[in-house]
């Protein structure tokens, strides 16, 4: 049976698609002969000079590695000459405190199902990463209730794109039934991807349906997941994501030994747009 696809939100709101927004926009993968197998729900352009409060939570949060801090503020996103910008910069005042900015739509908008698509300009790693994924829209997050069903139908974290390499590779996956172990579990892999760091922008896709995701890069299909117990069926909200990292074994470099954060200089990644499509028909 196929599930219809639904948004968490009781209705889709005008205030939900950016009017700059083409009118006949579409997925970078979807072939011209399906151009009407999607209806844009959710957009925004970052043509303003303010984020979107009604789309958009800036965090101010505080995480602490084992060597260093890494915070986020709204002085570390910026909407500004066509693009939302995320800095990366080293605390002026407290010892081993980094900045990285973070913004989500958790409470603003939430989707089970459909296609997301980012155009977007990725730093590359040198004790820094940037990251486009979700989380699910659920007391629990990836454990709703503290319940560890051994699947991600309940809910997962969906990483769409960690740019933690400094190759031609990026990071896909998902976390689900908490972060402790021994509960928590995982299923990641690294994709292919020309030109990453060495061209400004890549279109960065995420196609969800009830029984496959599909991973794009610049409209390309990249990875496929489609064993039944790994694809989650409840809403997840958007985040992206700025984060810095001492001595690690998942980023490419440390930014402690990085010469131009710790000089006082500012490094930053940005998004051109921001769109999600549902299907109009009932195919995957």
């Amino acid at each position: 049976m196929f599930l219809l696809p639904f948004i968490c939100l009781s209705q889709i709101t005008s205030s939900l698609i950016d009017p700059k927004t083409p009118v006949q926009a579409r997925p970078a993968s979807s072939p011209v002969d399906s151009k009407d197998r999607w209806s844009l729900v959710f957009s925004d352009e970052f043509n303003d000079t303010t984020i979107d409060p009604t789309k958009w939570n800036v965090e101010t949060t505080s995480r602490k590695r084992p060597d260093i801090v890494v915070k986020a503020d709204p002085e570390q996103v910026e909407e500004k000459d066509g693009n939302a910008s995320i800095y990366y910069r080293k605390s002026k005042t407290e010892d081993n405190t980094y900045f990285a900015g973070r913004f989500n739509s958790k409470g603003h908008f939430a989707t089970t199902y459909g296609y997301l698509e980012a155009r977007m300009h990725l730093v590359k790693p040198d004790g820094y990463q940037t990251a486009f994924w979700m989380m699910p829209d659920q007391e629990g997050t990836t454990a709703p209730k503290g319940v560890t069903d051994g699947t991600a139908n309940d809910g997962a974290e969906i990483d769409i794109i960690e740019g933690n390499k400094a190759v031609d590779k990026y990071s896909t996956g998902l976390h689900w039934d908490g972060y402790a172990k021994p509960a928590h579990k995982s299923n990641g892999a690294m994709v292919s991807a020309p030109g990453l760091y060495t061209q400004e922008y890549h279109m960065i896709g995420f196609e969800w349906s009830p029984t496959v995701l599909k991973f794009y890069y610049d409209g390309k299909l990249v990875r496929t997941i489609d064993k039944p117990t790994l694809i989650p069926q409840v809403p997840h909200y958007i985040i992206f994501s700025g984060s810095c990292f001492g001595v690690n074994d998942w980023v490419t470099g440390n930014v402690l030994q990085n010469k131009i954060i710790q000089d006082g200089g500012t490094v930053k990644a940005y998004i051109d747009y921001v769109r999600v499509f549902k299907q109009n028909d009932k195919t995957d």
